[in-house]
């Protein structure tokens, strides 16, 4: 199915937040789903999957978080009023059906969906793609690492990748990381202090256990080192059915975002319960 896309503005709770409609080239109104990059990156890495799932007949908006691309604001801990903001702005397009909207969220994009859902009424469907846990990881050594890195800078608030690579990396995959957002040509602004305040109070795992009755999509790789499955499998067994884990053998952190046969089997199962 054809399909087109539109630059899109609309207003969030810290500025103008950036972002991209598709919309399918089909009878409407079109059922929507709400696409939500991880840190570091913007809307244009949710892309690929945004324009899949626009050719199986469904509108997608990904946008860029506060701090983020050309969003406005700082990355400060509330990002899932930004989710809520886009699914408000969603539901208000005349082709979009107001009763068939979609959480799509990858890593931060994840956090910010499943803390979003416990606000948004009327969801169709959840998937969350190597979403953070609070137990396990790198905890320990990306908080030296951000300390560290701010007695030098003399503030919390950093700006990406001009101040190095995020924290909690090691010195290849920090020069990569660097290297990357550079290429591409990402933007992170962030207040760590505000966000890792919020991120603590929010209890990740207080709002699995609030997620409401609709179907609900987690996706994770054995080989992801960023994020611990079995962590994540011990908050998941704490949500409300109805719910399905898919688990990809080998992998890493972004493979869910990549060509291959977990991308297809999550979009699928997306569009299936939208449409």
């Amino acid at each position: 199915m054809r399909w087109h896309s539109q630059a899109v503005d609309f207003a969030g709770e810290a500025g103008m937040l950036h972002g991209e409609l598709i919309l399918p080239h089909d009878e409407m109104p079109f059922p929507g789903a709400v696409l939500c990059h991880g840190m570091g990156s913007d809307h244009r890495a949710m892309r690929p999957c945004a324009q899949l799932i626009a050719r199986q007949g469904v509108a997608t908006l990904s946008f860029d978080f506060r701090g983020h691309g050309k969003s406005e604001g700082k990355l400060d801990g509330n990002e899932a009023q930004d989710v809520v903001a886009a699914v408000e702005f969603l539901r208000q397009r005349p082709e979009i059906d107001a009763e068939r909207i979609a959480l799509v969220g990858h890593s931060l994009g994840a956090m910010a969906v499943i803390n979003a859902a416990t606000k948004v009424e009327r969801l169709s469907a959840l998937v969350s793609l190597s979403s953070p846990s609070e137990t396990g990881g790198r905890a320990e050594g990306f908080l030296l690492s951000l300390y560290h890195k701010a007695a030098q800078v003399g503030s919390f608030i950093f700006e990406y990748p001009r101040h190095g690579p995020l924290p909690g990396m090691g010195k290849l995959e920090g020069a990569i990381s660097v290297l990357w957002m550079r290429f591409r040509g990402y933007r992170l602004y962030v207040d760590w202090e505000k966000s890792l305040e919020l991120w603590t109070k929010l209890r990740l795992s207080a709002a699995f256990e609030r997620l409401g009755p609709f179907p609900k999509l987690f996706v994770h790789c054995k080989g992801d080192k960023a994020i611990s499955y079995q962590d994540v499998l011990k908050l998941y067994r704490k949500v409300v059915p109805p719910k399905e884990f898919f688990l990809a053998e080998g992998g890493f952190h972004t493979t869910p975002l990549l060509p291959g046969r977990l991308r297809r089997r999550w979009i699928t199962w997306l569009v299936s319960m939208l449409t």
